[in-house]
């Protein structure tokens, strides 16, 4: 079964240009006073839109073919892993010889090792911080650990995986809520945003049977309300202990709504979201790299000034940056790294050209 879905495409590329602005507004001191607080860090919600959409696609994807575990399992290692390893690595070579790229990094050998195997543990330089050494990576830890439950999942019958990861989710938060934990790998994962994945998952099940339909003007004043919802929450986001109240639950509102009117013909496929959509992977992991270089051109080309417009200029021509690096790494990069792990595998079996979301591209 090979299809593509406009709408998630088209969301994947907004995710993934959310979570470029949310780490391009602070990068400079001195515009970061313009864009602190408040409403502004809504760009974060593009991660919760990419885990509803991992969920979403993981059942998608699997529906009507025989994917056994080990196929499952190695498709997601291959598609997301040596790029990850790439970049990382790359960020360790460049903490040693450009340490001032980025703002503050501490390298440790076990820092390093637990980065790269999708361990969490608490960052060396902001200890209160559960990240790895490539900051956004810290999604594809739990997109791992999502992606061996679903493989695991494959093996018992069809309508029980919702049922049973939905279960095995919502035990694990409320051990979280239940419990003080001060292991990092166990505070991580009773978060309560893993039940974004489930919540994927749900509106993939209704998306095959027909029933993800709404009236185009509901669908529409849905993603509206869901997005006022999202910078209107945004201030209370970390007083509510949970972003699932914040952004989680308007990111499964805005999905749905995209996907029936995408049933209406309403996402025609537009060349650049849909070129953006397919690069978001490399978007999302190299970003912060290429923001990192421009906040270290900015300062030394004196271009640093307390005003609102430079500090507009900055934020577009970051966007613009990383856009384009990420589309440069894709085709450079991620294309033909995908091409020649994936070389020698059976070429009979087809696999959707709409895959997992920030995290897994």
């Amino acid at each position: 079964m090979k299809f593509t879905i406009s709408s998630i495409q088209i969301l994947r590329a907004l995710a993934a240009l959310l979570v470029v602005f949310h780490h391009a507004r602070y990068q400079i001191h001195d515009f970061e006073i313009f864009f602190y607080g408040g409403f502004w860090p809504f760009g974060q919600s593009g991660v919760d839109i990419f885990f509803v959409i991992s969920g979403f696609i993981m059942w998608v994807t699997t529906h009507d073919r025989q994917t056994t575990s080990l196929e499952f399992m190695t498709n997601r290692i291959v598609r997301i892993v040596p790029l990850y390893w790439l970049i990382t690595l790359t960020v360790m070579c460049i903490a040693f010889a450009m340490p001032s790229l980025f703002r503050s990094i501490v390298l440790t050998p076990e820092h390093a090792i637990k980065s790269l195997f999708f361990i969490p543990h608490f960052y060396p330089g902001a200890p209160t911080r559960i990240w790895p050494l490539l900051l956004p990576g810290w999604t594809l830890n739990y997109e791992m650990v999502f992606y061996l439950v679903f493989a695991a999942a494959l093996l018992l019958p069809r309508h029980l995986i919702i049922p049973l990861i939905g279960g095995l989710f919502a035990a694990a938060v409320a051990a979280g809520l239940a419990f003080d934990f001060d292991s990092a790998v166990a505070i991580f994962y009773t978060d309560p945003i893993i039940m974004e994945f489930v919540a994927g998952m749900l509106l993939g099940h209704l998306w095959l049977h027909g029933r993800l339909t709404m009236p185009a003007w509901l669908a529409f004043a849905a993603i509206a309300v869901a997005c006022a919802a999202i910078v209107a929450l945004t201030p209370f986001e970390e007083s509510l202990q949970t972003r699932v109240l914040s952004w989680g639950i308007p990111a499964v509102l805005i999905v749905s709504a995209c996907l029936s009117l995408d049933q209406r013909g309403a996402f025609p496929s537009h060349g650049l979201l849909k070129l953006l959509g397919e690069a978001s992977y490399s978007i999302y992991l190299t970003h912060i790299l290429t923001l990192g270089v421009l906040r270290t051109a900015w300062h030394r080309l004196g271009l640093v000034e307390r005003d609102l417009d430079s500090a507009c200029v900055f934020l577009v021509v970051s966007i613009a940056a990383s856009v384009l690096v990420g589309i440069a790494v894709y085709y450079m990069v991620e294309v033909p790294m995908r091409h020649f792990f994936r070389r020698g595998r059976s070429s009979g079996r087809t696999t959707a050209p709409v895959t997992a979301g920030a995290a897994s591209g």
